[in-house]
């Protein structure tokens, strides 16, 4: 399968439009042009939707303070999230051809662009805010005139009510910063957020993705790892179970679920564009990285094919002292001075990875460079214990994929 994007030059340029068509909708969506009267309105924000939560679900699009703030700063962080995610299934080979795309729950579209600079074609953006929807409508305009091509189709909806209309398929389901909200502050949310992700499958062509963008903090990403195991256990009528091809190197239940209050999320080193930066700043928030907790669960293809790349990891490891997995936290030391990682397995299970950090062997192997996300095969380990693994002489080890960054 070909890359969807053909070279960092390409995506740069893609990015980039989009980028610029987004401040110039937030810089023209308030009287303010002062950015310190703008990042005062982004912290008023950031703490209504991290800090105490009361204005998750609230109708902020609708105004004009808080959704520039959310223009000029949100929807970048948004933007760069959802591309850094299909960017790294791309670099897996498990990236489908996307040509359309339904965004639920969308705001002012930063997951549909996102997708165009993947080949996306067209997009029918639902949220319940017309104003937001009006300004990823006016954003397909100003890319226009600089010949970027994207047709978007605009629903205005409350989410919790919303039904594909029967016979409307597409590529790509996405649902960025959104499920989160809905039926937050019932006991039952996440069966409620399950049935309706399952009422939006039949609307997914076979061989097509779901994906669920979450924001990395505790409360959201835990959930998130919840709901996954739930969505690939269903089995609505008609439908075959699902697959996960990302983050996860594997469909078997999370095993990061039984580490109680551990999240799991992807990191990205992220050169932010300035006004994101100036903003940040002001407002007293760290935007050195992007963080996001996702899920992308595949519709198995009509003709029962499993298409896993070299890229990916197949497989258990065969080879005495094996691993293959993806590194799933912070590198860690301990009392003994030796730095662990934990490893979220091909086999569906949790193994951590040590090494002694005077050991100059061990260095020449790339160990101490491992990064959350990183793919990697290893042979020839130690077992230190039933869960844990240790790098001894001998011990070969082969990073498959590295964390992106942008």
């Amino acid at each position: 399968m070909k890359p969807k994007v053909q070279s960092s030059a390409t995506f740069a340029q893609r990015t980039r439009c989009w980028y610029d068509a987004s401040v110039a909708q937030g810089l023209g969506a308030n009287d303010h042009k002062n950015l310190r009267i703008v990042a005062g309105n982004l912290r008023a924000l950031q703490r209504g939707l991290t800090g105490e939560r009361t204005r998750v679900a609230s109708d902020y699009m609708d105004e004009a303070d808080s959704l520039q703030a959310y223009l000029l700063y949100y929807w970048a962080v948004s933007f760069f999230e959802s591309a850094m995610i299909l960017a790294e299934l791309d670099a897996r080979d498990r990236l489908p051809e996307i040509h359309s795309v339904l965004d639920v729950g969308s705001g002012p579209g930063p997951a549909s662009f996102a997708a165009n600079v993947f080949g996306a074609e067209r997009a029918v953006l639902v949220d319940k805010s017309e104003r937001a929807l009006a300004l990823a409508r006016g954003m397909t305009e100003t890319a226009r005139r600089e010949h970027a091509e994207f047709k978007i189709t605009t629903r205005r909806a409350e989410l919790e009510d919303f039904h594909v209309p029967s016979g409307e398929t597409f590529d790509l389901i996405v649902a960025s910063h959104s499920l989160n909200e809905l039926w937050h502050d019932v006991p039952d949310r996440l069966k409620r957020r399950r049935d309706f992700v399952l009422r939006l499958l039949p609307s997914l062509r076979a061989g097509g993705m779901l994906l669920i963008i979450e924001p990395s903090a505790h409360y959201t990403s835990i959930p998130l790892l919840a709901l996954r195991d739930s969505l690939i256990s269903a089995l609505p009528p008609g439908e075959a179970a699902l697959e996960c091809v990302g983050p996860c190197p594997h469909s078997d239940s999370c095993p990061m679920r039984t580490l109680e209050g551990r999240p799991c999320f992807s990191e990205w080193q992220w050169n932010a564009p300035p006004i994101v930066s100036e903003l940040a700043g002001s407002a007293g928030l760290d935007r050195g990285s992007l963080k996001a907790a996702w899920i992308a669960l595949r519709k198995p293809p009509q003709d029962g094919s499993n298409d896993k790349s070299p890229h990916d990891i197949p497989g258990t490891s065969a080879l005495p002292g094996g691993l293959r997995g993806r590194i799933v936290s912070e590198p860690m030391r301990n009392k003994a001075g030796r730095i662990r990682y934990i490893v979220c397995t091909d086999a569906g299970m949790l193994r951590t990875i040590s090494a002694r950090q005077d050991d100059p062997t061990v260095r020449s192997l790339g160990f101490f460079q491992l990064a959350r996300g990183d793919l990697l095969e290893a042979d020839g380990l130690e077992a230190r214990g039933d869960a844990h693994l240790g790098i001894v002489r001998g011990t070969r080890i082969h990073i498959t994929m590295k964390a992106l960054r942008i």
